[in-house]
């Protein structure tokens, strides 16, 4: 094995790690981020004050829109990643397992990203903090049916980022061809 060979495996290696890592930081944050919106509305739903509702909802909205930021850019990166290991896999060699004779590898053939599940993840969690936003601030001017009102807000915020997130995944670059690959 020459030293150009090994230099490729451990950029191959440090690749996948860099893609392990962002994969784990995107599962803790789903299963984190509806959690907590999800106990935020259910306890300020029933006992919050409105004041209560509009600060925790603004604070838990802006949080919830930096970790999604931090997310987009984290999936840049990953992106970014797959591509170079499609890269690596072909200099590397790797033998294709769908097609005899072909270079090939997990990111190579493997099926392409979907974010489907992220976008109603944090649909929802931002149709909960809007939800709480609008009722507490709607309550706090003295608007009737501030908890409807809100609720249809939220419901609104919720569907449009979640549709503006799916809308961004289909925009996003998918698993590459192998020519495409052997271009990176």
């Amino acid at each position: 094995m020459s030293e150009g060979d090994d230099r490729l495996r451990l950029d191959y290696e440090e690749t996948t790690n860099l893609m392990r890592t962002l994969t784990d930081v995107r599962f803790k944050l789903l299963a984190f981020i509806p959690t907590l919106a999800g106990a935020a509305v259910a306890v300020l739903g029933r006992s919050g004050t409105a004041s209560d509702r509009l600060a925790v909802g603004a604070l838990g909205l802006a949080a919830t829109l930096g970790v999604l930021v931090h997310e987009l850019r984290n999936t840049q990166v990953y992106d970014y990643a797959v591509r170079r290991a499609q890269a690596l896999e072909s200099r590397l060699g790797l033998v294709s397992i769908a097609r005899s004779g072909a270079t090939g590898g997990l990111h190579t053939e493997g099926p392409s990203r979907h974010d489907g599940g992220l976008a109603l993840v944090y649909g929802a969690a931002l149709a909960g903090w809007s939800y709480l936003v609008a009722w507490g601030g709607l309550h706090a001017v003295g608007v009737g049916n501030a908890k409807e009102v809100g609720g249809a807000i939220g419901l609104t915020v919720g569907v449009l980022a979640a549709v503006e997130l799916a809308r961004v995944d289909r925009g996003t670059v998918k698993a590459s061809t192998p020519q495409e690959v052997a271009r990176v």
